[in-house]
């Protein structure tokens, strides 16, 4: 299985009912986790892009950090939040970008503006893409300078996709501190559906679990399913309490959630459920499964590509799996 790529010109026909499917959130046999999960009764809603109580902080803070526009030549409107890895390599989360074309799509990284020569998305994308991360791979003459990138969680592999890996992480490898970062407008103002409305970037401290989205979305265990990874501004125990700091939030897509113990990226945010009264938890995708890697290699060599193998705009023959 190949990497499904997207740019100005050429998309890829035969791949056409996958990525409906995928935007209209249909299952189908590309879905991952399936078969070792039982999310029959998940739903992975989209994320409001909004936050309670963060705090706002400087981009000189988080050089790494980026949002994506659509637009050519406006810095408005505002997508998502993205990630620097590599050199013109961003992520997201997927469901930001599977409906964005290439051509109008710009990153804001450094108060530059970077032109984006391709989307590298799922090849094998999970429900409703609640574990998928989409690449920005990004013009390298659009920026001159040192890049700034943030290394990517490493602590244990990823060994199977039921997330017993990640059941076992804070018991086997020692504890974590987090905090999510992420362009994000205040609660409220994100109702309001304009191009111009204005995000700032944020950032909140925050626990991360498996226990966090099963306990707490299923209505007390009245239906079953999400048990996936989450992070929520607190304990399980903390919001059956009513705790206060529970009604904190920050939840904007590809916002990342940062180990500020190792300064590494864990993962980024992808999808959360939205109730006017209660702040819920967010889910994220983990930076290290083997189509993550894949893809990374397939966005890597998008941007090595100096128009000898392919003709410039026509990148998935550098992405199969006979490359």
């Amino acid at each position: 299985m190949f990497a499904l790529v997207f740019h100005i010109l050429f998309v890829l026909p035969i791949m056409a009912r996958s990525i409906l499917d995928s935007i209209n959130f249909k299952q189908s046999d590309l879905l991952r986790n399936m078969k070792k999960l039982n999310l029959n009764e998940s739903y992975f809603g989209n994320l409001e892009n909004y936050q309670v109580n963060a705090e706002t902080v400087s981009e000189k803070q988080y050089p790494w950090i980026a949002r994506v526009v659509h637009s050519k030549k406006a810095l408005i409107p505002h997508v998502c939040t993205a990630v620097c890895v590599d050199e013109a390599i961003f992520i997201t989360a997927a469901r930001c970008i599977y409906t964005l074309k290439v051509n109008y799509t710009r990153v804001i990284y450094m108060s530059k503006k970077l032109n984006v020569v391709a989307f590298v998305l799922p090849s094998e994308p999970t429900k409703q893409l609640f574990d998928d991360i989409g690449f920005l791979v990004t013009d390298t003459r659009s920026f001159k300078g040192m890049w700034a990138i943030i290394e990517l969680f490493d602590t244990v592999n990823r060994t199977d996709d039921a997330f017993r890996w990640f059941s076992d992480l804070d018991f086997s490898y020692g504890s974590m501190n987090f905090k999510v970062v992420g362009y994000a407008m205040k609660k409220g103002i994100h109702k309001i559906k304009a191009p111009e409305i204005q995000y700032n970037l944020t950032e909140l401290s925050v626990v991360v679990g498996i226990d966090l989205c099963p306990s707490i979305l299923t209505y007390y265990g009245k239906i079953k399913g999400f048990n996936v990874p989450c992070y929520h501004s607190c304990t399980v125990q903390q919001f059956q309490k009513s705790v206060d700091k529970c009604f904190n939030y920050h939840g904007v897509e590809g916002g990342a959630l940062y180990d500020t113990l190792n300064k590494k990226l864990m993962g980024v945010a992808t999808w959360g459920a939205y109730f006017q009264k209660w702040e819920l938890p967010v889910g994220f995708a983990v930076a290290n499964s083997i189509n993550f890697f894949k893809d990374l290699k397939c966005a890597r060599r998008i941007r090595d590509d100096n128009g000898i193998r392919v003709t410039k705009g026509y990148y998935q023959n550098l992405c199969d799996d006979n490359a």
